[in-house]
């Protein structure tokens, strides 16, 4: 059998992964890394990988030779793929910046050739990576699907501690869609009531915060860990400044600085409010940018100050609508984007060390895009509106305000506030398919959390990747 890695920023833990999957009979590997550094992680460490193609080695130099796109090419292969380009381009964080829209369609025609290229000179048996994060990930899950190559995505499975591996990208797996559909269509049987109750109760009794969460709320500063990060960005830019993973020195250290400056002012002038008991509220959660959650999966939205302002025109009397910034987003926003928030009269902001478990459960709804707190609703058995593809949306009593004209967002919104009917049991449904198709184990960015390079947790993703890819590995998850 032969695979291909989309390496993403996980090249030590997918390098590993592939040693693993050896070991189970893929004979040959392949894959797409972004730069000479993540090059040398995994070149001449027990695999060959063949052939590999580098970002900035193999495509950006042909990107940025001043050739003018082909745009007959171009349309004619965004209709053989059905999807649109311009779409796959939005999920892009890194390589739009500073490049003309000239350029970008060049970009975009030499990453779909070279890829396809590739896929049909090495044929592989399967793809795997992390889900689709960005054009170029977007770009081989289109080019893998009209191939008829599975393109296998390892995520977490919305249950702590457990991790999902599905075909259909997007962070969605259609085993959980399928198994939904089958409990919903016979009924739960009583161990599967039983077991995804008690998973409920828990989380209400004691809620546990999304992983690296913790991580990720630590407020930035300037000291020796931070000396040493910036020495070892540094590195990489130096090395191989076409790697669109890293950033230079300067920017690196201006964004800090900028960030620490924003919520130093922030704190001085009261930008953040707290809520006030006894009010009525829809809590919205805004949503760390740039991140896969709304640049690939509801890239309509990506304007969260419209987004806010179009529902706090929607309210009904009575309602205020609470706005709450994530933890990841400390002084990443310029005040002006606060400011334009407190701006709307019914809006009242609130800042990130607010307690989350305590807003949902005193809140009247959950707006979110994609969010994590619209799932945390859902569980707290709340009314839960969304307006991106998200897994929740297969729940009947969700309501899928992105599949609504905003003409009728009042209407929706005034139904989710004061006629809204729970079912408890396509939650329980939903949960029980989640904890039936997943798997042990974590999956993290390991640049940032460690811990899901220990050998327990690889073997964890080896064997789950195994289950799903290799026809003859079919354990059902633990």
């Amino acid at each position: 059998m032969k695979a291909f890695i989309f390496f993403s920023v996980y090249e030590g833990l997918f390098h590993r992964v592939a040693l693993g999957l050896r070991d189970r009979g893929v004979t040959q590997f392949s894959g797409f890394a972004w730069g000479r550094d993540q090059l040398r992680a995994i070149e001449g460490h027990g695999i060959d990988y063949a052939p590999l193609l580098v970002f900035s080695r193999d495509l950006l130099p042909q990107a940025d030779d001043r050739t003018p796109a082909d745009l007959e090419w171009l349309a004619k292969r965004e209709r053989e793929l059905g999807v649109s380009i311009q779409r796959m381009l939005a999920a892009e964080r890194h390589l739009l910046k500073g490049r003309t829209h000239e350029q970008i369609l060049r970009l975009a025609e030499v990453v779909l050739r070279t890829v396809g290229d590739t896929l049909d000179r090495v044929k592989p048996d399967f793809i795997f990576s992390e889900d689709i994060s960005c054009f170029c990930s977007y770009a081989h899950f289109v080019l893998a699907r009209e191939r008829g190559i599975p393109f296998w995505c390892v995520g977490a499975a919305r249950l702590p501690g457990r991790l999902s591996v599905y075909s259909i990208g997007f962070q969605k797996s259609e085993f959980v869609q399928e198994r939904y559909r089958e409990i919903m269509a016979r009924g739960l049987l009583p161990e599967e009531r039983a077991e995804a109750a008690a998973f409920v109760t828990a989380f209400r009794t004691r809620p546990e915060r999304p992983p690296g969460m913790t991580t990720r709320a630590i407020v930035p500063g300037v000291g020796l860990s931070d000396a040493k990060n910036l020495w070892v960005a540094m590195k990489r830019y130096v090395g191989d400044p076409g790697d669109p993973t890293t950033t230079a020195p300067v920017r690196a250290l201006r964004q800090r600085i900028q960030r620490i400056t924003r919520i130093r002012i922030a704190d001085a002038t009261g930008t953040f409010e707290n809520p006030v008991e006894g009010e009525r509220y829809v809590v919205y959660p805004i949503h760390f940018q740039p991140e896969a959650s709304t640049l690939v999966q509801a890239p309509m939205y990506l304007d969260q100050a419209a987004l806010i302002q179009d529902i706090a025109r929607s309210l009904p009397i009575g309602f205020r609508l609470y706005v709450k910034e994530h933890v990841a987003n400390r002084g990443r926003r310029p005040l002006s984007f606060y400011a334009a928030l407190r701006a709307i009269p019914s809006v009242r902001l609130l800042g990130p060390d607010v307690d989350t478990w305590t807003l949902i459960q005193n809140s009247s709804a959950i707006a979110v895009i994609t969010g994590t707190m619209g799932w945390e609703g859902v569980l707290f058995g709340k009314p839960v509106i969304t307006f991106g593809d998200v897994f929740m949306n297969i729940l009947p009593h969700v309501y899928r305000a992105g599949a609504v004209p905003k003409d009728g967002w009042y209407d929706l919104f005034q139904r989710a506030l004061t006629r809204h009917e729970p079912n408890d049991d396509a939650v329980l449904a939903l949960v029980s398919a989640l904890q039936q198709t997943s798997y042990p184990g974590r999956i993290h960015n390991p640049n940032t959390f460690t811990l899901v390079l220990e050998e327990e947790n690889v073997q964890r993703i080896i064997a789950a990747l195994a289950a799903a890819a290799l026809p003859a590995t079919k354990p059902r998850p633990a």
